[in-house]
């Protein structure tokens, strides 16, 4: 059974995934980071010793690596063998394969250490190199959320390749939609309504059944007179790929 667990990084997801632990009552000895500053921090709020030096490590049952993608590997290497995982949802799991119990504890959500989340209702998706390491990893995961799948590397990609589509590429594209209020000078919170009850539509039924707009309606008249209004070339890239996309997703 899993009872002590060391926290590598100090950033968004370290954070949450941490309280998390902390708060199912979950013993942290340990943070390890290389920012001094998050990492004390969250050594406070966990109460916890902090350390940057990966060769300083306390006994503890369960390493998790929180940290970004292009690290994890250097960081593996400089690691005891003690049972570890990461929290990537695009590396594969092989990154361990010199170490004897590996894995993947990857939670299907964005992070943010200002926003308050709960963590029982974040998906969390787990991978093991064996059933016995699988067992307490699941065990664990039940522990914070109550929302655990159980997926290989290959599903775990595709699953992650669509949150980005679903969730960077539509925060981007409010970003674009703000940028362009803000030159008009209209307040962006009167998007607001129509944000939160797209996305709920989009939760709750298919989809393909809430699209609306001038695209889904084939109305290439107010979407020519859109590509006019807008001045910043790649925004009218982007605004003339997905109303094409939609036109023939839609058969229009």
């Amino acid at each position: 059974m899993i009872k002590k667990i060391t926290i590598i990084g100090s950033g968004n997801i370290a954070t949450k995934l941490s309280l998390a632990l902390k708060q199912s009552k979950l013993n942290i000895p340990q943070i390890i980071s290389r920012n001094p500053k998050t990492g004390l921090l969250l050594s406070k709020q966990t109460e916890s010793v902090f350390t940057n030096n990966f060769n300083n490590i306390l006994p503890t049952d369960l390493i998790i690596i929180c940290i970004n993608d292009d690290h994890i590997c250097s960081v593996i290497k400089s690691l005891p063998d003690i049972a570890m995982v990461h929290t990537s949802g695009s590396t594969d799991m092989n990154v361990f394969i010199d170490k004897k119990n590996y894995g993947v504890i990857y939670p299907i959500q964005s992070f943010n250490t200002n926003l308050d989340i709960d963590f029982q209702k974040i998906p969390i998706c787990i991978e093991s190199n064996n059933k016995i390491f699988g067992e307490k990893l699941i065990n664990l995961g039940n522990q914070i959320s109550k929302k655990v799948f159980y997926l290989n590397s290959e599903k775990r990609k595709h699953i992650h390749l669509s949150a980005v589509i679903a969730a960077n590429f539509s925060n981007f594209c409010y970003l674009i939609a703000k940028k362009y209020l803000d030159k008009q000078n209209l307040d962006f919170d009167l998007l607001k309504p129509l944000i939160i009850e797209t996305a709920k539509k989009a939760v709750i039924q298919n989809p393909f059944l809430s699209q609306t707009g001038p695209a889904k309606r084939g109305d290439q008249k107010i979407i020519n007179q859109h590509l006019e209004m807008l001045n910043d070339k790649n925004y009218k890239k982007i605004y003339k790929l997905l109303s094409e996309n939609i036109l023939m997703e839609y058969g229009k």
